[in-house]
């Protein structure tokens, strides 16, 4: 009869420790596991930011001046930009919240005069909940980078004097690499709008209609255009830093930025104007 006892005792003892060495492994297992899912959303993050959010936000998140702000900054994340929004709740909440929702009107007291616009089905947008949690994921994946560099997107001094309103002003040769490099920077922000969304005319040709560099001397030419340009350079220029002397049918004024003309040299717009007087 003892023996039946002591094989019992051993064959509990036996399963205390399967079970215990499966209870050890378990926590690492469990962390493997979600340290997979984890990067899987934000890779999934990743892919829906460059569709849905690069053309404002630039690419990876560090905003298009006088287009959107930058979300890959240091404000995002160590609490100034929540406190200065008087959002009291968690960076998850605030960027969910902001995602799903968007922004009804213009940010107000900034230089961003277009709408945030609603995401989530919820509210009409076009991503599921857990689309938008993956974006969540990608954007705070950002963090310590973004705490270590500090900093947001800001308008940097013009290397030389602005070039100002004065759209009859002689321009510098242009180079056309440079000006495509601008206009895909976040100092100008040109591309987000005028060549990666149609938020803007467009530049390149499509169909039946003309690049912007042909564009630039009809429209001069036509009887709607209400701006002062005589020339297709002058009308580039003042597309540039008089937006809104006239506005393209279709579009909105004040969507352009306003402050071109203090922000850029006469050498930055000759380059833009080379770069788009390669889209005919």
């Amino acid at each position: 009869m003892r023996w039946h006892i002591a094989l019992g005792t051993l064959f509990v003892l036996i399963l205390v420790a399967v079970f215990g060495y499966i209870a050890v492994g378990e926590q690492t297992r469990m962390q493997s596991f979600t340290d997979a899912y984890d990067a899987r959303q934000i890779e999934t993050g990743a892919a829906l930011f460059e569709t849905h959010c690069r053309t404002c936000h630039g690419p990876q998140g560090k905003g298009i001046i006088g287009v959107a702000p930058a979300i890959n900054a240091a404000d995002m994340f160590n609490g100034e930009r929540l406190a200065a929004a008087g959002f009291s709740g968690t960076l998850t909440d605030y960027l969910e919240g902001t995602i799903s929702a968007g922004r009804p009107i213009p940010s107000a007291g900034t230089s961003y005069p277009q709408r945030m616009p609603t995401w989530s089905q919820e509210f009409g947008g076009p991503l599921r909940k857990d689309q938008v949690n993956s974006l969540v994921a990608f954007i705070e994946n950002w963090q310590d980078r973004a705490l270590a560099e500090g900093g947001e997107a800001t308008a940097p001094a013009p290397a030389g004097e602005p070039i100002g309103t004065d759209i009859a002003v002689n321009l510098p040769p242009g180079d056309a690499a440079r000006g495509e490099q601008l206009a895909q920077s976040a100092q100008g922000g040109c591309s987000a709008c005028h060549e990666l969304a149609a938020v803007g005319p467009a530049w390149a040709a499509s169909g039946d209609v003309p690049g912007i560099a042909t564009r630039a001397g009809e429209r001069i030419q036509e009887a709607d255009y209400t701006g002062s340009a005589t020339t297709a350079q002058q009308y580039l220029i003042e597309s540039i830093v008089l937006p809104n002397a006239f506005v393209e049918p279709g579009y909105q004024p004040s969507i352009m930025p306003q402050d071109f003309g203090q922000r850029l040299t006469a050498q930055q717009v000759a380059d833009l104007i080379a770069y788009m007087d390669t889209k005919p």
